[in-house]
């Protein structure tokens, strides 16, 4: 790591406001420019090969094929202020149930029964194309490759070139498309855990898939917290298919999650924690943008922008690095430094001279 990389991943580790090049040069004693022309504005940061470097030799001391987890999931960089361009777009934001602007992350990330938390990297959806809109009557940005296609393609890579060593994958079900089921288990000969919407088809014999006798998940009589063999429409070998209530409603209607894997070894129990792994995931993007301030980008240029990102995965490898050591999570490490940096503060005050 480059020692501008080390100060800025540093400031970020400690910093409690907005990234500012401004207050990392008065603290570092270096120039504004240096941070900003050979750092935010260095176009060889933002490259996925050099990320892999700085993550390997810290994942291969934990990866395995005995429990070990690559998880996927999106999120949101909230950019309300921020002019659009090919990275800062707007997109379906599943948390608010709207459209938002900002910077759309598809995070791969890598868990175990250490419970280790380490980022195995990203891709931004990007927009690049203009497409006319019947709906609002005006060209919109939309990008030339679906998430689930970006999904499949970066599996390629971690799992061809960087040779993760792994057994499950976890996602929600915006995920759980057929042709993404297929890809996992016969491409890259995994298993997989996800959940999948009720609506879906299945057939319950070999017997019923054979002569096309399909119905919806929703609509098969099991019982809840249990499982059973099915028949997905369109998928050719059997999955567990396991029923879990969720929560009551205020009118007592049972909720229900369905999940699937092709791992038809497990038992109900198994697949539930081994998909209770997918949590990890959404502690990291909620470490990301509470602890480091990801969606704090120091510049409007898309270039810093891509490149605060990709810094920031790299100060968030030292927070959990930090974690292990002092044997706490991610917030009371901060605290920690809260109270330190307080406690300068509030003797600097002592020492004013007051009229």
């Amino acid at each position: 790591m480059s020692s501008l990389e080390e100060y800025y991943q540093n400031y970020t580790l400690s910093s409690f406001g907005k990234i500012e090049m401004t207050k990392l040069a008065i603290l570092t004693g270096k120039s504004h420019d240096i941070f900003t022309k050979n750092l935010l504005l260095n176009d060889d940061l933002d490259d996925e090969t050099k990320l892999w470097k700085k993550i390997k030799p810290f994942l291969r001391d934990y990866e395995n094929e005995d429990n070990g987890c690559i998880i996927i999931d999106d999120s949101l960089l909230h950019k309300p202020h921020t002019k659009v361009n090919d990275v800062v777009c707007w997109h379906y934001d599943h948390v608010s149930q709207r459209m938002a602007k900002g910077i759309m992350m598809l995070n791969f990330h890598y868990t175990d029964d250490t419970d280790i938390s380490i980022p195995l990297g990203y891709e931004i959806i990007t927009k690049t194309e203009d497409v006319w809109s019947e709906q609002y009557q005006k060209y919109v940005k939309k990008s030339m490759f679906t998430k689930n296609e970006i999904m499949r393609d970066k599996l390629e890579i971690l799992h061809f070139n960087n040779k993760v060593k792994y057994k499950y994958i976890l996602f929600d079900k915006w995920f759980s498309s057929l042709e993404n089921l297929v890809f996992i288990n016969d491409t890259l000969e995994k298993k997989f855990v996800c959940p999948i919407k009720s609506n879906r088809k299945i057939a319950l014999t070999k017997e019923d898939k054979i002569k096309g006798n399909y119905v919806n998940i929703s609509n098969v009589d099991i019982e809840a917290c249990s499982s059973r063999l099915v028949y997905l429409e369109g998928y050719e070998k059997p999955l567990k298919l396991i029923k879990q209530v969720v929560k009551n409603g205020d009118d007592d209607k049972s909720v229900y999650l369905y999940l699937i894997t092709n791992d038809i070894t497990l038992n109900f129990q198994e697949v539930l924690e081994i998909y209770k792994k997918r949590w990890k995931i959404e502690e990291y993007h909620k470490s990301l943008k509470q602890n480091l301030k990801i969606e704090h980008s120091p510049t409007k240029v898309e270039l810093s922008q891509r490149n605060h990102i990709n810094l920031t995965i790299g100060a968030f490898i030292k927070l959990e690095k930090l974690r292990l050591n002092y044997n706490m999570n991610h917030f009371a490490i901060k605290e920690k430094i809260y109270i330190e940096a307080l406690k300068i503060a509030y003797k600097k005050v002592g020492e004013l001279k007051v009229a």
